[in-house]
């Protein structure tokens, strides 16, 4: 049985999806800055021995972790954006 959602209902919905929106593209930049500066700790670390190359490895490391997230978000952030169109076409039909 479906259930049929009223109009504001659906808008308070799409409202509430842009806000989570917003907070996940400060998300996507706070990892892709985190994955800069890891790329800046990997290439220095790279560049020496010892101590410095494990820096290096830990940049490493940390960059790709970075930039899977960034890319994980941004994934999101392009779902989210497809079902808020979705709900207001839906407004529109209702």
């Amino acid at each position: 049985m479906k259930k049929q959602l009223s109009r504001k209902t659906l808008l308070r919905e799409a409202e509430q999806q842009k806000d989570a929106l917003k907070r996940l593209q400060g998300w996507l930049r706070n990892a892709m800055l985190l994955s800069s500066c890891a790329a800046v700790l990997a290439w220095w670390g790279l560049s020496g021995a010892g101590l410095r190359l494990a820096c290096g490895v830990a940049g490493i490391v940390l960059a790709s972790v970075s930039m899977i997230c960034a890319a994980l978000i941004g994934l999101g952030i392009r779902n989210g954006r497809r079902n808020v169109a979705h709900i207001l076409k839906a407004v529109e039909q209702a």
